[in-house]
């Protein structure tokens, strides 16, 4: 049982490695996605609800309450940037210990290399590709040019570094936060997967 934890450059298409790496090791994924159904969960009928519950996913999704769903919506939607929302580290850091009590996890963000630095069941990993390639799946994402796509990378990325030096005084580069550092630009989904999945074996 271990729980992993992904620091990611933007639209470095670490949902997708995240994805692959919970098929292979048949473990869920807490990331933002997961809170939005949630919250949407939170808001409807039983009926709706169970159809939901049925995701690998399901086990997390119980952690989850509707104020801390509420939350980080607000700032998955803009309404609030991370550091202006006094409330969001609360119940973020919150929803991560009680994810990782759970094992078999991967969670994606929300300071996770520093929250659970001291777990001895803790693989951090660091997501990284090309600035090129990144801009390319953003224009063809929200079909951006080249200029804005490269202004959405510095803003989002200049917001995760003041997070987490705000809140952990690190720098979120720092090399030494990390177990392994993944560049997807050199390679394939399937290698960077073979690499964590050795790292969990050899707990």
């Amino acid at each position: 049982m271990a729980v992993i934890t992904i620091s990611k450059e933007y639209a470095a298409e670490s949902e997708v490695f995240a994805e692959k790496l919970a098929d292979r090791l048949g473990y869920s994924v807490l990331d933002k996605q997961l809170v939005v159904q949630a919250a949407k969960q939170l808001n409807i009928s039983e009926t709706e609800a169970s159809i939901l519950r049925r995701g690998g996913e399901s086990r997390l999704l119980k952690i989850l309450d509707k104020y801390t769903a509420k939350t980080i919506q607000k700032v998955v939607n803009r309404d609030y940037g991370r550091l202006d929302d006094k409330n969001y580290f609360e119940v973020t850091k919150k929803l991560v210990l009680n994810a990782a009590e759970q094992g078999n996890v991967i969670i994606v963000g929300w300071g996770g290399q520093c929250l659970l630095a001291d777990r001895p069941d803790a693989i951090h990993v660091r997501i990284v590709k090309n600035l090129e390639e990144r801009i390319a799946i953003l224009k063809q994402k929200f079909n951006l040019d080249d200029r804005g796509a490269r202004e959405l990378i510095e803003r989002e990325e200049k917001e995760s570094a003041k997070y987490i030096e705000y809140y952990f005084n690190r720098s979120w580069t720092d090399a030494h936060l990390y177990h392994v550092l993944l560049n997807l630009s050199k390679l394939s989904f399937e290698q960077a997967v073979d690499i964590v999945v050795s790292l969990v074996q050899d707990l």
